[in-house]
């Protein structure tokens, strides 16, 4: 459940066409082996998970009546593009021998929906100030409909966009990849390479290019579906990874998606936005350093992460010592994020313009009495170590891991040591990613943002994103947004905790207009 503003048109938005997109030159996913193998690292994404967000752009024309973004140039763009990315025309399947995911049907193209909005941006917005959560349906209206089961998600396109016409002329674009076939790194380069065909298509040009094209093979992905002597599996399985382990009662469904729609049927869970500015992360960084150590070694990903990790936990706990017989005991308080390995291992192993999977999740745990009431230090300390472990560092053990999947007889077997719960806490960092210039049509977006949608609604799920303000001349440029869900009832309890408040600068993410959306420093908070 998201949590929607009172009194805003909710049902706003009318799909007026949908139409499949074909790859501009079918010879390219025709020169494709069918089926499309994926990779060893495609193979542990969870089945029914998209990669979704909202791209919101603003009408900066010379005249008025010109369309922003228009829909038949886009249409080609798209089309060109899966000339690039040929196996986005194809449909998820699992490989029936050792239940990894694989494309199927290729050719059957990706889809393309046009919407309008009878209103104005501008009224979703309150007194002037707009989030994501204030579009129709928390945005949700603005992405094409999403089938949750594995079946629908595996007869539908891999790739879908919608454009959505607003009566102020505004135009915001909802494009949903499946995470099967990238991570966030390799959606936003084809968010990025779709902006650039649509650009070289402007003025009437008959053809467009990439003026670099990208790398679409997964790494070890020849490893897959019988790639292995029996000599080369047994000499892979022999090794430990130190992330990994095999279920022999795994399942096609992993503890998250279990634990979305566990955690959807009792408690609630709500979205909310909020925004850290420059410099109270800094401020953030110098009180996570331990005390009289000269060092610098704190990263705002390990001050921010270990904060929000150690305030929720807090609120969990309060929570519970209010209403302890309405929400149940808490799970081990674990903690995950995912790394990208591109930057870590350079080119040797992962190809420039990679665009597959490229991430491995890690986790730890920090003791409840440390969460509770030890020095944030020592939680940042434990998440900076996390991210130095040989499994993500160490080109051998990151080979010996991807060799040790891709050697495994059932894909679908294959688990993590993390604990999934309502103590758990994830962190995924795209605030880093190229989210704004490389994503120019005829301007760059006024906002980008993931929705909250009924899959990525987890408890205790955050996103760091690149602040909307940068794009909208505030100077700022160390400023983050944070997207994070909770269970409902714990949000009253975190609104309270001082050393949350004293860094947050905005909980409820509020940004100014809409035509120059930026955060600002209203405190009140909005479930």
């Amino acid at each position: 459940m998201i949590s929607q503003p009172p009194s805003r048109p909710q049902k706003a938005v009318v799909i007026t066409a949908r139409r499949t997109v074909l790859a501009a030159d079918p010879t390219s996913w025709k020169a494709l082996p069918s089926p499309f193998v994926l990779g060893p690292l495609d193979s542990l994404t969870v089945p029914i998970v998209p990669i979704a967000v909202l791209f919101v752009y603003k009408q900066q024309l010379a005249s008025a009546d010109a369309q922003l973004i228009v829909r038949d140039q886009l249409y080609r763009a798209l089309s060109r593009l899966l000339d690039y990315y040929p196996h986005l025309t194809g449909r998820l399947q699992f490989n029936s021998s050792d239940g990894s995911i694989e494309i199927g049907q290729l050719g059957a193209g990706a889809d393309f929906l046009e919407a309008e909005c009878g209103h104005p941006l501008s009224d979703f917005s309150r007194n002037g100030s707009l989030t994501v959560l204030d579009l129709p349906d928390g945005g949700n209206a603005l992405l094409a409909p999403y089938d949750l089961t594995v079946e629908g998600v595996f007869s539908k396109p891999l790739l879908t966009l919608q454009h959505t016409h607003f009566a102020c002329g505004r135009v915001v674009l909802g494009i949903r990849v499946h995470h099967g076939v990238c991570d966030a790194d390799g959606y936003f380069q084809l968010v990025r390479d779709l902006a650039e065909l649509y650009r070289g298509f402007a003025d009437g040009a008959v053809q467009s290019h990439l003026s670099s094209p990208p790398h679409v093979s997964s790494y070890q992905s020849q490893l897959m579906n019988g790639g292995m002597t029996l000599e080369e599996r047994q000499l892979a399985q022999r090794y430990k990874p130190s992330l990994f382990y095999v279920d022999t009662e795994g399942k096609v469904a992993t503890d998250l998606v279990s634990g979305v729609q566990t955690t959807s049927r009792a408690t609630p869970v709500t979205g909310r936005v909020m925004c850290f500015s420059g410099s109270s992360l800094a401020a953030l960084k110098a009180y996570a350093t331990e005390p009289g150590s000269g060092t610098s070694w704190v990263s705002t990903f390990e001050a921010l992460s270990g904060l929000l990790y150690r305030c929720v936990h807090r609120a969990r706990v309060q929570l519970r010592i209010v209403e302890p017989s309405e929400h149940g005991s808490l799970s081990f308080p674990d903690f995950l994020t995912s790394v990208n390995l591109r930057a870590r291992m350079g080119p040797e192993i992962f190809a420039p313009r990679y665009f597959p999977n490229g991430i491995m999740t890690v986790f730890t745990s920090v003791s409840p009495e440390l969460l509770e009431n030890g020095p944030l230090w020592q939680i940042v300390k434990a998440l900076h170590d996390l991210l130095l472990i040989p499994a993500i560092t160490s080109a051998d053990d990151v080979v010996n891991t991807v060799r040790w999947i891709a050697a495994q007889s059932d894909k679908r077997q294959i688990k993590q040591g993390f604990r999934f719960g309502n103590g758990s806490f994830m962190v995924t960092q795209w605030n880093k990613m190229d989210m704004y210039d490389g994503a120019s049509f005829e301007a760059p977006p006024l906002m980008v943002m993931p929705p909250f949608t009924a899959i990525s609604s987890v408890d205790g799920l955050a996103h760091f994103l690149p602040s909307y303000s940068q794009a909208n001349g505030v100077n700022d440029k160390d400023a983050l947004v944070v997207t994070l869900s909770l269970s409902e009832p714990v949000w009253a309890f975190l609104d309270k905790d001082e050393e949350f408040r004293r860094f947050v600068y905005a909980p409820n993410g509020l940004v100014d207009s809409p035509v120059t959306p930026k955060c600002a420093s209203d405190g009140q908070s909005r479930h």
